[in-house]
């Protein structure tokens, strides 16, 4: 046997390729100087051994998981902010007792009562400019980078639907007179749908599917710093962050069978009309119940 067929530094690594030939039943030896080891086998067996070899190498190698599709820039987080802002120009904040406050807030017993269309309503109110502008900021970021994933329509209505469901979450938690407003539950519900999103992606990981945990690590420690505080409904946070979880891994693993292709631009347009529509026939609901 005199020929070299790999050296390393590594003791561990040059143990390795031993076991791998000694399964293949190659004869082979490795030889130590200075702190090298060379593997050293006979010349006739060089195919067998580089292929045993290959094979162990791309077993072992950990494995590189796929880029996250992008749509490129979206419009949805700034859509959103302008029309949180141009809502509160119409209904003001929650001092002056404003009857679009009456009509649309998530009062807790009356969305358990029926009055469903309050789980969306309220997401539009809020109580002062500081409000809107954290909600506003915190959806430029959440928000865009949902719609960078899915699209913008499909991303603003499955932030619709987790926010409205963060929000019944909310009043079958609370029951009694609890009401609350503010689309802080849709922001961190756009979070949920990134984390959920990331866990589907990491459970394809061939190699180390047990980091699925670690978007949702990442959501919870979000949720900390910015979720939790004096005067923060932070239920309706939470229960958002953990709809847009369980929804966002859902439709990734429905997303996986079209090879992470979001749906394209007419259906995008369809779904922002419809996702308007539910905000506008929802507010026209709560009027007409308020007489």
């Amino acid at each position: 046997m005199d020929h070299v067929l790999r050296t390393t530094s590594s003791p561990t690594q040059a143990g390795d390729w031993e076991l791998v030939l000694e399964a293949a039943a190659i004869r082979h030896r490795v030889d130590e100087h200075a702190g090298h080891f060379a593997l050293v086998i006979d010349e006739a067996d060089v195919g067998a051994a580089t292929q045993a070899l290959a094979g162990f190498d791309e077993e072992g190698a950990p494995e590189q998981q796929p880029p996250a599709p992008d749509a490129g820039w979206s419009p949805l987080g700034v859509l959103c902010a302008v029309g949180l802002t141009a809502m509160f120009l119409v209904s003001g904040p929650s001092n002056r007792a404003s009857v679009w406050f009456t009509a649309g807030s998530a009062q807790a017993d009356l969305i358990l009562h029926g009055a469903w269309w309050r789980a969306v309503t309220a997401l539009t109110l809020h109580a002062d400019w500081l409000h809107l502008a954290s909600n506003a900021l915190a959806g430029l970021v959440f928000m865009s980078a949902v719609g960078r994933w899915l699209g913008g329509g499909l991303g603003g209505i499955l932030i619709l639907v987790t926010a409205t469901a963060g929000n019944f979450l909310t009043a079958v938690r609370h029951r009694g007179h609890h009401d609350s407003i503010g689309a802080s539950t849709a922001t961190f519900a756009a979070l949920g749908l990134i984390a959920g999103l990331q866990v589907a992606r990491r459970l394809q990981l061939r190699t180390r599917p047990g980091y699925f945990w670690v978007p949702i690590g990442a959501g919870l420690g979000l949720f900390a710093m910015l979720g939790v505080g004096a005067g923060t409904d932070y239920w309706s946070h939470l229960l958002g962050l953990g709809s847009g979880i369980v929804f966002g891994a859902g439709w990734a693993v429905l997303q996986l069978r079209r090879g992470w292709r979001a749906p394209s631009w007419p259906w995008q347009v369809l779904l922002g009309t419809l996702t308007i529509g539910i905000i506008a026939g929802s507010w026209l609901i709560a009027f007409r119940h308020l007489h």
